[in-house]
C-alpha cells in the first residue's frame, strides 16, 4: 500500500498544473496586437480582423483554430494567433491553446513560443519548412528557409507549420488574391531536340557568371576584409570562378547536358511540380564550400524570383558529364521543391555568395554576392496549370526513410525470430544474449534515436478523434510511430500483448536492464505474493478507464493525465525535465533494480489496452504438454511475469512474450518431462506429448 501512496502522490505533483486559458476576447486581442498597428472591425465573411494602420487596411489577424483543424497528437488542434501585413509577410505567430504532449509538461511550451519568432519577417510565399538549421544572420537574403527545429518535436513542429501556412494561405486567398500561390508554366516535351553546347549558349539556354580576382576583391574593397586574398591579389585577372547554370526540366536543354540515359533517369527522381537545375564550375573558388553536406540546402547559391527567395536543395546525383561540355571542377544538380512559388516560364536569379574570414578563434565573416540573370523563352512552355504539390505528411515520410528501412528491418527479424521461436530459444545463453541485443537496439534506436516509444496518448487523441468527429491524420506526421502501431496491432491479433510489451517497448527495455543490474549487483529482491500480484495486474486496467476517461470529459487535461507513463521523461526527453518528472521516472527504474518491471506489470495503461486487445489473438501459441502444472511447476515458477497459473495454462494478457518457458519446453537438458523421459525410456513419452491445441512449434 506505501508503494501505491506513494505512486498517487508523484502524479498529484505532477498533475498540478493550471488549466489552459479560455479563448481570446476581442480586448485581449487587442492587447496582442504588432506594435503600431489597432484592431478593426471583423470580416464577416471569413474569421480575420483587419489590421489598421495610418488609417488603412494594413494587414490581417486571425486564429489559425477558426481557419484550419488539424488534430496535433493529443488529438487536438492546436491554435495560433497569426498576425500578417498586406504583403503575406509574417508580423508575429503566438501560442493561444496547444495539447502537444511535448510541449504541454516535456519540454514545456517555451521552446514551441522560441520556434514560433522564426516566423516574423517571412512570407507565405517562401518555402518555410522544418529542420535542425539555417544562418540567421543572412536569414533575409538566403534561399533557405527551413526553420530551426526542436530536439524531439519535428513531428508536432511540421503540425504547427501546416496550420500556420494553411490558414494564412487561406486569409490570402480570400483577401490579398495577389498573393495567392499561381500555377506553374509546364515545360513542353515536344521540346527535344539536341544541341551542341556553343548553341545552348548562344541561345541563352545555359548562362554564364564570370567573376575574376580583382572582381572579388573590389567587392571587398572599403572593409576590414580587402587584401585578404594573397593568391587573388597576385593575379588579379585570374580566374575566381567560371559558373555556368541551366534549367533543365525543358527537354532540349536537359537531353542535350545529360545525355538520353541520364535525363530519363534524373526525370524520374522527380516528384509531380519539382524542377532541377544544373551548375558546373571551374576556377578556385567551390559554389557550395568546404563545409556542404550533400542532399542540403548550399549556403554560398540562392535562387529568387520576383524578389522571392525559391528553395533549393542537393539532388544527390553521380553526375556523367557528356562529350562536348567544358572541363569544370564542380557539378551538382539541385531540386527545387514542387510547393515553392517558382514559375520557370518567368525570369530568375541566380546568387552566388563570396566568403571571407578574418581572425582564428571565432572569426569575423563578411559575405558578398555576384547574381547571374536566367529567363527562358515563353515558347518553350505550355500555359500553366495547377500543379499539387505532396502533402507535409508525405514529406514526413521522405524526411525519415533511412529510420523507416532500419525499423522495417528489425521488425523483420523479430517476426521470424518469433515464428521459429522454438529453434531460437532452445539454446538458453545464446538466446538470452541475443534477447538483449534485440531490446538495446529497442531502447537506442526506436527509442532515443527514431523517437518510436508508443504511448497511450496516441489511444487518446483517436478516442477524442472519434467522439469529436476529427480525422486521425494527425498520426501520418510520425511515421515511425505509426509503423510501430500497425505492426502491433497485426501481432496483437496473432499471439497477444507480448510483442510490444516484451520486444518493442523502450521504457520496457529500459527496465529489463534495470533488473538485470539489480541481478549483476546482487541486491536483495521485493517478491510479491501471488495473492497481491492478482490483484495489483488490475491496477493498470482502472488507470486505462480512468485515462480514457478524462479523454472524453475533460480533454483539455488528457495529456497532463498521460503523465502517469514515465515514458516522454526517461525515452523521449531524455530525463531533461523538471525535478518531479524526473523523481518518478527514476522511482520506477530503481524500484526496477529490485523488482521485475513494476510499471510495465502494474501501472502501465498502454500494456493494459494491448492485454484487452489482445484477447482477440488468434493463437494459443505456447506448447504444453499434460505435465506442465502437474505435476511439473518448473516454468511456473521460472515465470517473471507470474503469467503461468499453477495448472500450467498461459495468462496471455500477462505474457510478455519473452519465451523462456517456450526455450524450457524444447531443452531436454531443462525440460522436467523430457529428462524423466529420457531417464524412463518409452513408458514416459504419453506424459510429453503436446496437449490438444496447445500451440504450434511444439516440436
Amino acid at each position: 500500500m506505501m508503494l501505491l501512496r506513494l505512486v498517487l502522490f508523484l502524479m498529484l505533483v505532477l498533475f498540478a498544473a493550471p488549466a489552459p486559458a479560455a479563448a481570446l476576447t476581442e480586448e485581449e486581442l487587442a492587447r496582442l496586437l504588432p506594435d503600431g498597428y489597432s484592431l478593426g472591425e471583423k470580416e464577416k465573411t471569413m474569421p480575420a480582423w483587419p489590421l489598421i494602420k495610418a488609417g488603412m487596411v494594413a494587414g490581417y489577424i486571425f486564429e489559425t483554430g477558426s481557419l484550419t483543424s488539424i488534430p496535433g497528437f493529443s488529438g487536438t488542434p492546436m491554435n495560433l494567433l497569426v498576425a500578417m501585413d498586406d504583403a503575406g509577410r509574417f508580423l508575429d505567430v503566438q501560442i493561444l491553446s496547444q495539447h502537444e504532449p511535448v510541449f504541454v509538461d516535456g519540454l514545456g511550451p517555451q521552446p514551441f513560443a522560441d520556434f514560433l519568432t522564426q516566423y516574423r519577417g517571412l512570407t507565405i510565399r517562401q518555402n518555410i519548412k522544418i529542420g535542425s538549421q539555417y544562418g540567421a544572420s543572412d536569414r533575409a537574403s538566403s534561399s533557405s528557409v527551413t526553420l530551426d527545429g526542436v530536439a524531439k518535436a519535428t513531428a508536432s513542429l511540421r503540425i504547427a507549420n501546416l496550420t500556420i501556412l494553411g490558414a494564412a494561405t487561406k486569409v490570402a486567398q480570400a483577401k490579398m488574391a495577389a498573393l495567392a500561390p499561381k500555377p506553374k508554366s509546364i515545360p513542353r516535351p515536344e521540346m527535344d531536340q539536341i544541341m551542341g553546347w556553343d548553341t545552348l549558349v548562344a541561345s541563352n539556354y545555359v548562362r554564364r557568371l564570370t567573376l575574376t580576382n580583382a572582381m572579388v576583391e573590389q567587392a571587398f574593397q572599403g572593409t576590414p576584409f580587402a587584401g585578404l586574398d594573397a593568391a587573388g591579389l597576385a593575379d588579379p585577372q585570374g580566374i575566381f570562378i567560371d559558373l555556368w547554370v541551366a534549367y533543365l526540366n525543358v527537354p532540349t536543354i536537359g537531353r542535350s547536358l545529360l545525355g538520353e540515359a541520364q535525363y530519363a533517369q534524373v526525370m524520374d527522381r522527380l516528384q509531380p511540380g519539382e524542377e532541377v537545375l544544373l551548375v558546373l564550375s571551374s576556377g578556385r573558388y567551390s559554389y557550395t564550400g568546404p563545409d556542404f553536406v550533400p542532399a542540403t540546402v548550399p549556403d554560398r547559391l540562392a535562387v529568387s524570383q520576383a524578389g522571392f527567395p525559391v528553395n533549393i536543395r542537393d539532388m544527390v546525383h553521380d553526375y556523367v558529364l557528356p562529350a562536348g561540355l567544358p572541363a569544370v571542377d564542380e557539378v551538382r544538380l539541385f531540386r527545387i521543391d514542387g510547393s515553392a512559388a517558382f514559375d520557370p516560364a518567368s525570369p530568375w536569379t541566380l546568387s552566388l555568395r563570396t566568403v571571407r574570414e578574418k581572425g582564428l578563434i571565432l572569426p569575423d565573416r563578411q559575405m558578398r554576392d555576384f547574381t547571374l540573370n536566367y529567363a527562358l523563352p515563353a515558347s518553350l512552355f505550355t500555359a500553366p496549370v495547377m500543379v499539387e504539390t505532396p502533402p507535409e505528411w508525405l514529406l514526413a515520410w521522405g524526411s525519415r526513410l533511412p529510420e523507416l528501412a532500419i525499423l522495417g528491418l528489425l521488425l523483420l527479424g523479430l517476426t521470424a525470430g518469433l515464428i521459429a521461436q522454438t529453434g531460437i530459444s532452445r539454446r538458453e545463453r545464446l538466446f538470452y544474449w541475443t534477447r538483449m541485443g534485440f531490446l538495446a537496439a529497442t531502447l537506442g534506436f526506436i527509442g532515443i534515436q527514431a523517437q518510436g516509444q508508443l504511448s497511450i496518448v496516441t489511444v487518446q487523441g483517436v478516442v477524442k478523434g472519434a467522439v469529436n468527429g476529427m480525422d486521425f491524420s494527425f498520426l501520418l506526421y510520425d511515421p515511425v510511430s505509426l509503423l510501430l502501431w500497425a505492426y502491433v496491432a497485426v501481432t496483437a491479433i496473432i499471439w497477444g500483448r507480448g510483442t510490444f510489451c516484451g520486444w518493442l517497448c523502450p521504457f520496457g527495455a529500459l527496465q529489463e536492464f534495470a533488473d538485470a543490474l539489480g541481478r549483476l549487483l546482487r541486491l536483495r529482491r521485493i517478491r510479491v505474493p501471488g495473492w497481491l500480484d492478482q490483484r495489483l495486474v488490475l491496477v493498470k486496467y482502472a488507470m486505462l478507464a480512468l485515462l480514457l476517461a478524462t479523454a472524453l470529459v475533460l480533454p483539455g487535461e488528457a495529456e497532463k493525465a498521460a503523465e502517469v507513463e514515465p515514458f516522454k521523461t526517461a525515452i523521449t526527453l531524455g530525463f531533461v525535465r523538471d525535478l518531479p518528472f524526473v523523481l518518478y521516472a527514476g522511482f520506477w527504474l530503481l524500484l526496477g533494480l529490485v523488482m521485475f518491471k513494476p510499471f510495465c506489470r502494474y501501472l502501465c495503461p498502454l500494456g493494459a489496452f494491448l492485454a484487452l486487445a489482445g484477447r482477440l489473438r488468434l493463437l494459443d501459441w505456447i506448447p504444453r504438454r499434460p505435465a506442465c502444472g502437474s505435476p511439473c511447476q518448473l516454468c511456473t515458477s521460472r515465470c517473471r511475469y507470474k503469467a503461468i497459473r499453477r495448472d500450467g495454462s498461459i495468462r496471455y494478457d500477462e505474457c510478455f512474450q519473452c519465451l523462456d518457458c517456450v526455450g524450457i519446453y524444447a531443452d531436454k537438458g531443462r525440460c522436467v518431462p523430457l529428462v524423466v523421459a529420457a531417464r524412463h525410456g518409452e513408458g514416459a513419452a504419453a506424459r510429453i506429448q503436446p496437449r490438444k491445441g496447445s500451440g504450434h512449434h511444439a516440436a
